[in-house]
């Protein structure tokens, strides 16, 4: 036998007589081992196990408990315990673990074997610890308020987040900056921040002239995890414009919502070959000293006349509850007043207001005609609840005279609106008229009634709105009548809809005695279907019949008042497809049935094909018409051809792009229509908008072709422009002043400025949250102050301060000195008082640990100690209340004694006793065993 062959056998006998002895022995000692857990074990980072052994052999066992744990546990009494069973015994033995902050989230295995004195593996046991998964993060802002002068200098904001949960996180930070010139500008970082860590993240952006010279304005910063992009945090940070010299702002336009937008605008049109017009138009308005005023301004002038064309020009002016307008003056009533006149508006507190206006109906303000002669008008209107869109009422009394008719209308209406709840609401006009003519000497009273309402019932969701008016009435809708009602319910995915509309229009008029009649009516029935993945499909039946006297010239009798009617029967089959990842979607509706014509002796079928498709910023339509669908395309088309039915046939295509940050918008377009009435027309226009911050100009071109028979007509317009934005500027209807301030050290604290004080240079001052910084001088200037109350408020600076105060602005120069008296100083710091070998695990940031301190219960700061612990405060003489912020302290850790009484001095230092913060302990279980 070789020696290999030898090795081998050898080696296979001991193996064997290993296995013999293992099997003797645990024959010897039948060992049973079972875990005995607790049931919460997953609620706690403290893990408690039992282990139940028995000995079940005639002989002493003697042996060990071994654990095999995953990574972030440990054993606190160690990973291997000895174990002596005498024979028959039965014993508990406990297991405390512990769950280390490094442990993984989730499932965690457990393994406990045990072992023999030779080491060999009698049994082994497993279990499963769930630590749940605790994705918890925080943000803190660094700097809270942020301080800045007027001369473009670069904003950092700093934003620290911290991991606090037990798994590692993606997350991406955004931060808005509220700049005029560029919108909102938005910032965004991405990162990773691992379990118990955390990171700082900061932000630089360069604000703009106009944002630098805000008073303040808010920076909102929000945390997403990613990807989903669940927000979990969201913070915001003040920047003060601390300059010299500040404008007043209302508070709530600090988000840069400016009140008025000055800017001129210059442009010239040409259309066609002959005719060019120069236009000039803008807006906009500036404070006075009480109130402000506000200009708008529209002109221009064609190539072929004389004198320009002024509309839409008045100038304004707001002061306290008053306004005052002269130019044009537009009022949409009943009866519609335009033209060159004055107005008044009086407002009573926030919710009422009178109204009173005269108005020439002369629409040029330098027209040459006589004074009047035009017509004229006069109204008063009284308005409540202005500012309330659910329960609101007005009342007005239009006087106007119509040199057409030669008449004199006299209106009074009333106006109101009234929400029963979030469901129904209800509003409704009534306008009593008295007119009278000169002419015919006759008086003739007329009325108007009109009323909208929306509701539901049983989920069915009605609307309505319905209008009556006399023939006489000297309204913009004269003789008319109207009916409109819609009632609509969703049935699961399905839902079905159904209007009704009727128009009767017969306007009477005694210097025109031809009768006009025209009456339309129609009722839809529709149902719309569940959608089936990206497509939806509906499906109507439509009645229509239209009457009127109004084409009968198209018919060959022009002084026939007989009405002329078609009536029609349809279905439209509507279509639509969309695709929001892809930007894109289509719509196609079918509309066909059979119409009756008036001169016609059978129906006729008709024909109407709707298609859109966008893609993106590509836009398509085209329709296909056969057989007229109205009473004027059944007319127009008689008196071309009565033997020819309607047909027409339209295409286009848009496309609209923004290039260059967005600044530049450029709209394009081709059309095609051809039909019986215009014959063939194609057309297409080209727009190009730039808008830069000081200015912007625009350029508009379209090409128009119609040839109908032997006619033919080419129109090409062009138009250029341009736009120049003025300083913008938020106006207020009241009386205003300036403040103007001096600081100084008050060295013998008797509150006046005495020869050889010092003027406070470099030293902030709080009025109404707005922050100025003295110059060299010791002179700040809060300039566009309105009448009324204000605060200075302290802001604690190092070494002096002032006091508290109210202000009562009540004239247009406000002289403020502002006495500045020595602070006192407060230190202190922390103390960490903890036994390592007893103690929890903790990871502690000193500069993370935040106090309050309290004056009359009232908060005064917020500060936290620097990475050494030490914190410095410097405080006016008083007495303060230090509170430690137990939220800001880290996980097991706690300050028993979280309060100190402090009273400072001026001019000294005062020490509070250190905050003494100390560790939690391990809790140690004990548990009695017994057979």
């Amino acid at each position: 036998m070789s020696l290999n062959y030898r090795n081998k056998f050898l080696f296979f006998i001991l193996l064997l007589a290993s296995f013999i002895k293992i099997d003797a022995q645990f024959s010897m000692f039948p060992i049973t081992m079972e875990i005995e857990e607790d049931h919460n074990i997953s609620k706690s980072r403290l893990i408690n196990i039992v282990i139940a052994l028995q000995n079940n052999g005639s002989d002493t066992f003697t042996g060990k408990l071994h654990t095999i744990l995953p990574q972030g546990y440990k054993v606190i009494s160690g990973t291997d315990i000895l174990v002596n069973l005498q024979k028959g015994e039965k014993k508990y033995i406990p297991l405390r673990l512990i769950a280390e902050t490094n442990a993984k989230a989730g499932s965690s295995e457990i393994k406990i074997q045990l072992l023999n004195d030779l080491g060999a593996i009698l049994s082994e046991k497993t279990t499963k610890h769930i630590i749940q998964v605790d994705n918890n993060l925080t943000m803190t802002s660094l700097s809270p308020i942020i301080f800045t002068t007027a001369d473009n200098e670069p904003v950092s904001v700093k934003i620290r987040i911290t991991n606090t949960g037990n798994i590692a996180q993606n997350i991406s930070l955004v931060c808005k900056f509220p700049d005029p010139d560029k919108g909102s500008v938005f910032l965004e970082q991405e990162a990773e921040i691992a379990v118990k860590q955390d990171s700082v993240f900061t932000f630089t952006y360069q604000p703009s002239k106009s944002l630098s010279g805000t008073a303040n304005y808010i920076v909102n910063i929000s945390g997403f995890r990613n990807p989903e992009k669940e927000i979990f945090n969201t913070t915001s940070i003040t920047v003060q414009n601390i300059s010299s010299k500040q404008r007043y702002q209302e508070p709530q336009y600090s988000n840069i919502n400016d009140l008025s937008k000055n800017e001129i605008t210059t442009s010239f049109r040409r259309v066609g070959q002959n005719l060019n017009m120069y236009q000039i138009y803008g807006n906009g308005g500036f404070n006075l000293p009480s109130g402000y005023l506000s200009l708008r301004a529209n002109a221009s002038i064609f190539n072929n006349q004389e004198l320009p064309i002024i509309t839409n020009t008045n100038i304004s002016l707001f002061q306290g509850s008053n306004e005052y307008r002269v130019g044009s003056i537009n009022k949409m009533f009943e009866t519609t007043l335009s033209g060159r006149g004055a107005e008044y508006i009086r407002h009573f507190g926030t919710d009422k207001k009178i109204e009173i206006a005269f108005v020439d109906q002369n629409f040029n303000l330098i027209e040459k005609n006589a004074f009047l002669n035009n017509g004229y008008g006069f109204f008063a209107k009284g308005s409540v609840n202005t500012n309330n869109d659910d329960k609101n009422a007005s009342a007005v009394y239009i006087y106007r005279y119509d040199p057409f008719e030669k008449a004199k209308h006299h209106i009074l209406g009333s106006e109101g609106n009234y929400a029963f709840n979030k469901q129904w609401k209800f509003n409704g006009k009534i306008n009593a008229g008295l007119s009278s003519y000169d002419v015919q000497d006759v008086l003739k009273p007329s009325l108007a009634l009109e009323t909208n309402y929306k509701g539901s019932i049983d989920e069915y969701d009605i609307n309505g709105n319905y209008f009556y008016s006399s023939d006489y009435f000297p309204g913009n809708r004269r003789g008319s009548t109207q009916i409109q009602q819609n009632i609509s319910k969703n049935f699961g995915d399905y839902n079905i809809f159904t209007s009704f509309s009727y128009s009767n229009f017969t306007p009477k008029f005694y210097f025109f005695t031809q009768n006009q009649i025209s009456d339309n009516t129609r009722f839809d029935l529709g149902l719309k279907f569940p959608g089936i993945r990206k497509l939806n499909f509906g499906l109507i039946y439509q009645y229509q019949k239209e009457s009127s006297n109004s084409f009968n010239n198209f018919f060959g009798n022009w002084m026939s008042e007989e009405t002329r009617q078609i009536t029609a029967h349809r279905l439209i089959e509507s279509l639509t497809w969309s695709d929001n990842k892809a930007r894109q979607s289509a719509v196609i509706s079918l509309e066909n049935g059979f119409v009756q014509y008036p001169l016609r002796d059978t129906p006729q079928f008709q024909l109407r094909l709707n298609a859109n498709y966008n893609f993106r910023k590509l836009n398509f339509n085209a329709i296909y018409q056969k057989g007229s669908y109205y009473l004027s395309e059944y007319a127009f088309t008689y008196r071309i051809n009565k033997d020819e039915d309607y047909n027409k046939l339209a295409l286009s295509l848009f496309y609209n792009e923004k290039f260059l940050q967005q600044k530049l918008n450029i709209s394009t377009g081709v059309s095609y229509a051809d039909d019986l009435i215009y014959g063939k027309a194609p057309s297409a226009f080209i727009n190009a908008k730039y808008n830069a911050k000081k200015f912007g100009a625009f350029f508009n071109s379209s090409w128009y072709n119609y040839s109908v028979g032997s006619l033919t007509n080419n129109i090409l317009t062009l138009e250029v422009g341009i736009t120049i934005n003025l300083k913008k500027a938020v106006l207020d209807p009241g009386k205003k002043g300036k403040i103007q301030i001096f600081t100084f050290y008050d060295e013998n604290n008797n509150n006046i400025y005495d020869p050889g004080e010092k003027a406070a240079n470099d030293y902030i001052v709080n009025i109404n949250n707005v922050v100025l910084k003295t110059d060299a001088l010791g002179t700040a200037l809060y300039k566009d102050v309105p009448f009324g109350n204000f605060e200075l408020k302290q802001l604690i600076q190092q070494g002096w301060y002032y006091d508290e105060q109210k202000l009562d602005l009540d004239k247009y120069n406000y002289p403020l000195q502002i006495p500045l008296h020595q602070n006192g100083t407060m230190t202190g710091k922390l103390f960490l008082d903890y036994n390592a070998s007893t103690s929890l695990e903790f990871d502690i940031k000193t500069s993370s640990i935040y106090f309050n301190i309290l004056k009359n219960n009232q908060l005064i700061e917020r500060f936290s100690a620097d990475d050494e612990g030490k914190f410095t405060s410097f405080l006016p003489t008083g007495e303060y209340t230090v509170i430690i912020d137990e939220a800001s302290l880290p996980t097991n850790v706690y300050c028993e004694q979280k309060v100190r009484e402090v009273n400072i001095t001026a001019g000294e230092i005062t020490k509070v006793p250190d905050f003494i913060l100390k560790v939690k302990e391990k809790r140690v279980n004990k548990k009695t065993f017994s057979n």
